[in-house]
C-alpha cells in the first residue's frame, strides 16, 4: 500500500511558524471575500496580493506553475465562450482607450478570482501539513466527522487510483482496446462495478482495523497549537487587506 501523504514543498518560509488556526481562518476569510468581488481591478489586486503571499511562502516556481496551469486550462473556456455568449448584456470595463465587453470582463473577473483563491489555498497547504491543517479546522469548530472523512478520503483516493491502474493494465495485457462499441461499454461498466466492490471491501477492512486499535471518532494529532503575537498580527493584516478590497469593490458598484 503506497502512502501518498507527502508534505508540499516549502523552503524555510516565515509562514511555516505561524499558528495553523489563525492562518487557516485568515485564508478562509480572504478566499470568501475574493469570491464576492465584482470589480475587476479589485480582483486583480487580490490576485497580486495572493502572489505576494506565494513569494513569501517561497513556493517552488515549477510546483506552482503546474497547478495553476491546470486551473488555467479549465478557466480558458470562460475567456473563449463568455464574450460570445454575453457580448453586450451590460456595460463592460473600460481599460483606458480599450473598452472590454461585458462577457470578457466577466471572464477575466472569474479567472482572477479563481487564481487568487487557489493561490491562497496552495500557500496554506505548502506551509502547513495536511494533518495539522485538519486539526486546525477541528479546533475552529469544524465537525470531527467531516475532518475524519476528509483525511481518510485524501489518504485512500491514491489507493483506489492504484487499484484502477492495476485493472487497466490487466485489461490491456488481455488485448482490450477502448472503442465506441457495445463490448467496450459493457467492459467499462464491469470495471466500474469491480472498483466499487473492491473499494467497499477495503473500507470494511480499514474500519475494522481502526476499531481494533481503539478508534473512538475523535481527531488527534501530535502537534500542539500556541497563539503568539505574530499569529495575530498576520491574521489582522490579511483580514484587513481583504476588508479593504471588499470596501473598494462595494464603493465602485
Amino acid at each position: 500500500m503506497t502512502l501518498e501523504l507527502r508534505h508540499f514543498p516549502s523552503n524555510r518560509s516565515p509562514l511555516v511558524t505561524l499558528d495553523p488556526r489563525w492562518k487557516l481562518a485568515a485564508v478562509l476569510l480572504a478566499a470568501l471575500v475574493l469570491s464576492v468581488l465584482n470589480y475587476l481591478p479589485a480582483a486583480a489586486a487580490g490576485f497580486a496580493g495572493a502572489l505576494a503571499l506565494a513569494v513569501l511562502a517561497r513556493l517552488q516556481l515549477g510546483w506552482y506553475l503546474r497547478r495553476i496551469g491546470a486551473l488555467a486550462l479549465f478557466m480558458v473556456w470562460f475567456v473563449v465562450l463568455l464574450p460570445w455568449l454575453l457580448p453586450d448584456a451590460r456595460p463592460g470595463f473600460s481599460l483606458g482607450p480599450v473598452q472590454l465587453s461585458y462577457g470578457l470582463t466577466l471572464a477575466l473577473l472569474l479567472c482572477l478570482k479563481a487564481f487568487a483563491m487557489v493561490t491562497l489555498i496552495m500557500v496554506h497547504l505548502a506551509t502547513t501539513p495536511l494533518p495539522v491543517t485538519l486539526k486546525a479546522a477541528h479546533a475552529l469548530r469544524m465537525p470531527g466527522l467531516i475532518v475524519q472523512v476528509a483525511l481518510l478520503s485524501y489518504r485512500y483516493i491514491f489507493v483506489v487510483a492504484g487499484e484502477f491502474t492495476r485493472l487497466r493494465i490487466a485489461l490491456r495485457v488481455r488485448g482490450y482496446r477502448n472503442r465506441a462499441d457495445r463490448h467496450s461499454y459493457r467492459t467499462i461498466g464491469q470495471v466500474s462495478g469491480t472498483l466499487l466492490v473492491r473499494g467497499y471491501e477495503r473500507a470494511e477492512r480499514v474500519g475494522q482495523a481502526m476499531r481494533c486499535r481503539g478508534f473512538d471518532g475523535r481527531f488527534r494529532a501530535l502537534s500542539e497549537f500556541r497563539t503568539a503575537y505574530p499569529d495575530v498580527c498576520c491574521f489582522v493584516a490579511l483580514v484587513a487587506a481583504a476588508a479593504g478590497l471588499l470596501i473598494w469593490d462595494l464603493a465602485r458598484r
